[in-house]
């Protein structure tokens, strides 16, 4: 044998001339479309499913399920921050709390629009967030989750103080009515607010 053909039998095995393995990138597209085509599938499915069920149940049991997507929503954001970084946190109730708050304020004590009260309910989050984030970005493992734990146990005390029982109601809340539908839709209060949450969830997600 040649050394050219010595050296054409060493790459098509992985190796180069020199004896060094080589390992050889063979692409999984046909693996990797088929999985997100499953995927698209299922989601699709669980969307159909989704968008029927307000129809077919009980008033009761629709609102039930607007509160587990409620939850799921709050869930996405601690998933930023423990299941991408690690970082373990016990505060995001609190944001989740000033942010129902402030929608609720808004809407019984300023006429405003439900659909207004979520941008500035996200920006004051946002601002208290990054505010207690600052001193937070030194702490990490356990103080951080000490530290964030502290701040969920105080905010309800801080919300039931007297100064603020007029806008947050103190320890019986605000108690907010259900809105229609727009635009003439055919739907109750309930089914309404679980279609608002589910689009919400979809965009979040």
């Amino acid at each position: 044998m040649s050394a050219h053909e010595e050296t054409v039998a060493h790459h098509d095995i992985g190796e180069s001339p020199e004896g060094e393995n080589r390992s050889i990138a063979r692409p999984a597209a046909p693996a990797a479309k088929a999985g997100a085509g499953a995927r698209r599938i299922i989601f699709l499915v669980l969307l159909a499913i989704a968008l029927v069920l307000p129809a077919t149940l009980k008033n009761f049991v629709v609102f039930q399920l607007t509160q587990t997507m409620v939850y799921a929503i709050a869930i996405l954001g601690l998933n930023l921050l423990t299941g991408f970084n690690g970082q373990f946190s016990l505060g995001h109730s609190a944001f989740y709390a000033v942010g129902a708050y402030t929608a609720a304020i808004m809407m019984e004590h300023m006429g405003v629009s439900y659909v207004w009260t979520l941008p500035v309910a996200g920006v004051i989050c946002f601002v208290l967030g990054f505010l207690f984030g600052l001193p937070a970005l030194r702490l990490e493992g356990v103080y951080l989750a000490l530290a964030t734990f502290a701040l969920a146990a105080a905010t309800p005390q801080i919300l039931k103080l007297s100064p603020l029982e007029h806008w947050t109601g103190g320890v019986q809340g605000i108690v907010i009515t259900k809105p229609d539908a727009p635009f003439g839709l055919p739907l109750n209060q309930d089914q309404w607010l679980y279609y608002f949450t589910l689009i919400v969830g979809i965009i979040l997600y």
